[in-house]
């Protein structure tokens, strides 16, 4: 009784995060959001990224208690932007699935998600509807109890005795709730057998909006039957799940799962009446965490030069990191029978301890958004994650949606971008048009007053089963040339996963001028210039990209995974631009980097020495115009039944170029975690990083010991 007195009491934190959200800038750090939403085939988890990836494979295929997902990011306008390993997300709460928390892991080597479920799941996975997202569908475990007789009306408590003695203030309290509660349970009974269901609903909403009594979770069961045979699927739906939420023991718990596991494959149109027009009070619920977690660096270089025949060496030691980064990941959410709102914060504090490097506070989210249950609105409100329509990256500002997708849906978005760029922040604002799996957008941006950029663009999604595909193309007008071309997709046949990517990105922006130049401000140089000749500079000052990959998996024998993939890529060369000792600067000419093929193979196995342990091993092959290269990577996961967890890697490194230089590296790394009961997680890693370079005259010899301890609460 008390989890629903808190769950209905918690409006006033919106205000908390509000408050919080003028502190501070934003983080680049992978995970944006991670919802859920019921579908026919189960619980759809989106793991929504902050820019564009592709879903490569994952493993276990089918069930387990870890589950990997590995992705590449995809060439973008905000790829320069670094992401960092061990950003946690927690799962919203739902009393149908086992929680879990994402994890990002080795965004140096080979990208993935660890999703640690709090106890076995059955899971497919699959790309997300946009480019940007990847959906699990979780199999409720609540399924499989035993069948129980469901009764067509509620069986109600007589009302307690009275008792002997003179009741306490809080006692009465109680007694008059019981009171009150017993009888809007008769009146829901009634109603339910006079099939007056929207009557029903109206009695057990008066109910639960009392104080906790002992008739509250009988209520909770019984207004989720009456929206059930009001015909009000998607509503009862989420009346379940909160019963399951606040109580998950007993046979009535039992009749919930059972009811809500018969609702799956139904929904959508709804009977709504006068009466169920009437408005319900808001329920709160809140979930998040809060990390933080120290990290060191100790770095040794042995830098050799033959001088008159006689080596000489020069050995420089220092300490290249210490630092403190706390994050907070914070949701509000509230539903009624008309909005589903939510109110998020997101923010990372890094203290530094070495002089020579700044402190940080960025905030990466902080929004409140507003759905309609009733009409096909959105509204979201603050600092968020690019919602596609040709939006680059994160911004500040407004972004909203009117109409359904499937008939026709109308969008626009105004904001000012917060992407750490020097000089004046570009302001843009744009619209956008979808119907049914086509998008098309227009978008206007500008910075310091001069135009930045100004793009048409299309999106298409193909979503069915285990086959997906997107598209897009981004045209500047302003330019008059191609920004991003893009095609990817994913299918299965025959037992075979194949994924694939054609991608073409120039970036184009009259910023990129603002490369090799003597001022941060565009509108400086276009004191020295046209416009046009800004925008020519800034073109010569742009790369292209374009690349292409193919990949399969192929899962065997249950406990194994057989896989690879072949890329092939060419980012362009710069010519010399600028004047010397101007504004403008100089940039000297970049050559290409060529044609860069690579092919990757990988193994995976699980329940090999421990049940539910993940064994991998990869190689890459690759070879370019400048070097040729080579690396193997085995890692292992290991989950006790104790709390505790163990990873293991190691990462070897060899490459030529062509003066001849071999480069050889080697990184082997532990990492332990413990959970304990289930909301507080310490981990902490230990790595050490040989790295070695034989030129023709200079040989460097570089050693790091690195590592970081950490302590996780969820909640």
């Amino acid at each position: 009784m008390r989890l629903a007195s808190i769950i209905r009491k918690l409006p006033s934190l919106c205000g908390v995060l509000a408050m919080c959200a003028v502190c501070g800038n934003a983080a680049a750090q992978p995970l944006d959001d991670v919802s859920l939403e019921y579908q026919s085939e189960g619980i759809v988890a989106t793991i929504r990224m902050t820019s564009p990836v592709q879903y490569l494979r994952h493993f276990p295929e089918k069930s387990g208690n870890t589950l990997e997902v590995f992705y590449d990011r995809v060439q973008g306008a905000n790829n320069e932007e670094v992401w960092v390993d061990n950003e946690t997300r927690s799962s919203p709460p739902s009393g149908l699935i086992p929680s879990f928390t994402v994890t990002t892991r080795d965004q140096k080597t080979q990208p993935k998600l660890v999703i640690e479920f709090a106890r076995e799941a059955e899971f497919s996975v699959a790309p997300g509807k946009d480019n940007r997202s990847i959906r699990i569908t979780i199999r409720p475990n609540r399924q499989t109890v035993a069948p129980v007789a469901l009764p067509a009306l509620p069986v109600i408590k007589p009302e307690p005795a009275a008792p002997a003695v003179a009741l306490t203030g809080e006692e009465a309290a109680l007694a008059e709730n019981n009171k009150l509660a017993r009888a809007l349970m008769v009146q829901g009974r009634d109603a339910l057998s006079a099939k007056n269901h929207e009557a029903a609903v109206e009695a057990f909403n008066k109910l639960l909006l009392l104080p906790p009594n002992d008739y509250s979770q009988d209520g909770q069961e019984w207004v989720g039957v009456a929206r059930e045979r009001a015909g009000q699927i998607d509503k009862a739906k989420t009346e379940y799940d909160l019963y399951l939420r606040l109580y998950q023991d007993g046979e009535s718990a039992n009749r919930v799962m059972q009811r809500l596991a018969g609702l799956f494959g139904q929904g959508g149109a709804q009977v709504v009446t006068a009466t169920e027009e009437k408005k319900k009070a808001a329920r709160w619920m809140t979930f998040g965490g809060i990390s933080s977690r120290y990290y060191f660096g100790n770095s040794t270089n042995e830098s050799t030069q033959v001088f008159n025949s006689v080596p000489e060496t020069i050995t420089t030691k220092m300490t290249d990191q210490s630092m403190l980064i706390t994050n907070e990941d914070v949701s509000g959410r509230y539903m009624s029978d008309e909005y589903d709102g939510r109110v998020v914060f997101r923010a990372s504090n890094t203290q530094n301890f070495l002089s020579n490097k700044p402190s940080l506070n960025r905030v990466s989210s902080a929004y409140g958004e507003i759905k309609s249950r009733t009409q096909d609105y959105m509204l979201r409100v603050g600092r968020q994650s690019a919602m596609g329509g040709g939006v680059m990256g994160r911004f500040d500002g407004v972004y909203g949606t009117y109409g359904d997708a499937q008939d026709m849906k109308v969008n626009g978005v105004v904001g000012v971008m917060a992407d750490y760029s020097q000089g004046a922040q570009p302001m843009f604002f744009g619209a956008g048009y979808d119907i049914g799996p086509y998008s098309f957008y227009a978008l206007n941006q500008s910075v310091d007053g001069v135009l930045d950029r100004r793009a048409l663009g299309a999106e298409w999604r193909y979503y069915e089963g285990n086959q997906s595909a997107y598209a897009q193309v981004d045209f500047d007008t302003v330019f008059k040339d191609m920004t991003l071309a893009q095609l990817t997709g994913s299918t299965a046949v025959y037992g075979v996963n194949l994924n694939f990517l054609l991608n073409h990105s120039k970036p184009l922006s009259t910023r990129n001028a603002l490369y090799g130049a003597a001022t941060s401000s565009i509108s400086t140089l276009l004191n020295s210039m046209s416009a046009s000749t800004l925008r020519d500079l800034a073109s010569a000052r742009t790369t292209t990209a374009d690349m292409g990959q193919v990949g399969v998996s192929i899962p065997f024998k249950q406990k194994w995974q057989v896989g690879g993939d072949v890329r092939l890529s060419n980012t362009s060369g710069l010519s010399a631009s600028g004047v010397a000792n101007t504004l403008q600067g100089y940039l000297a000419a970049v050559p290409s980097r060529g044609l860069e093929k690579s092919v990757t193979a990988n193994i995976v196995g699980s329940s090999l020495y421990m049940e539910n342990d993940i064994w991998s091993v990869s190689t890459t092959v690759s070879t370019s115009g400048n070097v040729n290269g080579n690396s193997i990577y085995l890692a292992n996961h290991t989950q006790y039944r104790s709390g505790w967890a163990m990873d293991t890697s190691l990462q070897i490194y060899r490459q030529t170029d062509q003066l001849g230089g071999v480069t050889t590296r080697w990184s082997p790394m532990v990492r332990g975690a413990y959970r304990i009961r289930d909301t507080l997680t310490f981990d902490a890693d230990f790595g050490y990083d040989s790295t070695k370079n034989d030129g023709a005259q200079v040989t460097n010899k570089m050693s790091r010991i690195f590592g970081s301890a950490g302590l996780r609460w969820d909640f």
